[in-house]
């Protein structure tokens, strides 16, 4: 891994590491209120419209939900670590399946060990290039749910612990490994409920969850780091340069800048457009893995 002290100078590293954590707690009531307005719209105006606008809305912050994990998993949330954990925990993590603690060691593998055999992702990225064929197969499945009944029925299938000797130890096995996002969920149901719409939390919760997240987690994905130049740190991850109303779909809370996140661990999403701009005055600027639109990634892992 590059040293950031040999990139930059250290009162730039200094402004890429100024952390504002309220930027933090804005972006969190933001996905969230963008989520309860998904399903205001098609509360009060239901068709098969405004069910396809608010799965967008709920199934793209779903997404960010994601996102702002992964810098809580880089304890860049709050600079108080219990606020950290808590909100990458009970306000992205749980709600989405998922777990920071083990997101955290699962993802600095990665960071360590980018697009070589011991990186953890390799996988994602290992089938690309793909025929048109391929890929549309690909996306056909994340917009049926397939990919998504995939991942969430190998999570259950994993948090029963195949290996357990007795349905007591499958159940304490099972609430102990999901225990937060039961909790989320029920809270979920119960506000809906409520309002008199517990039908909605499977229709714009789970189906955005199992459709829209997936193709987008996907996308977001492909564009990082397949069919990248090379194998070193300048050439292994790609920033994709896009203008808003797309990154608000693919690439929510700057992840679009993966280069610079590779580069700069300790750079907060809020920074990141901070630190592409620095690195557009170096020399070396020619060497990254700079892409110009999503279009011209896809063009590249799709043959």
């Amino acid at each position: 891994m590059i040293n950031p002290n040999n990139l930059l100078s250290a009162e730039e590293l200094a402004s890429l590491r100024e952390t504002k954590d309220w930027k933090n707690y804005l972006a969190i009531l933001s996905i969230w209120s963008q989520i309860v307005l998904g399903f205001i719209i098609f509360a009060i105006w239901p068709s098969l419209i405004t069910f396809l606008i608010s799965s967008l809305i709920i199934g793209t912050r779903q997404f960010a939900l994601v996102i702002l994990m992964h810098d809580g998993a880089h304890n860049l949330i709050s600079k108080n670590k219990k606020i950290n954990d808590f909100i990458s925990q009970w306000l992205c993590a749980f709600p989405m399946m998922t777990e920071t603690g083990t997101y955290r060691t699962y993802h600095l593998k990665h960071h360590k060990h980018t697009e070589t055999d011991l990186d953890p992702d390799k996988i994602l990225t290992d089938p690309f290039p793909v025929s048109k064929a391929s890929f549309s197969r690909k996306i056909l499945r994340d917009l049926t749910g397939i990919s998504g009944l995939r991942r969430y029925l190998g999570y259950f299938s994993s948090a029963w612990g195949p290996n357990e000797k007795n349905l007591i130890s499958h159940l304490k096995h099972f609430f102990y490994k999901l225990y937060g996002f039961l909790i989320c969920q029920s809270v979920i149901l119960l506000v809906l409920a409520f309002f008199g719409l517990p039908w909605l939390y499977l229709l714009l919760w789970w189906i955005p969850k199992l459709t829209i997240f997936s193709l987008f987690y996907r996308l977001r994905n492909i564009a990082e780091h397949a069919c990248t130049s090379g194998v070193e740190d300048f050439s292994n991850t790609r920033t994709t340069l896009s203008p808003m109303l797309i990154r608000y779909f693919i690439a929510p809370l700057n992840v679009n800048y993966h280069l610079e996140h590779h580069l700069f661990m300790f750079c907060p999403w809020y920074n990141l457009p901070k630190a592409h701009e620095i690195l557009k005055k170096k020399e070396f600027y020619k060497d990254l893995e700079i892409e110009n639109g999503y279009l011209n990634v896809f063009r590249k892992v799709i043959i």
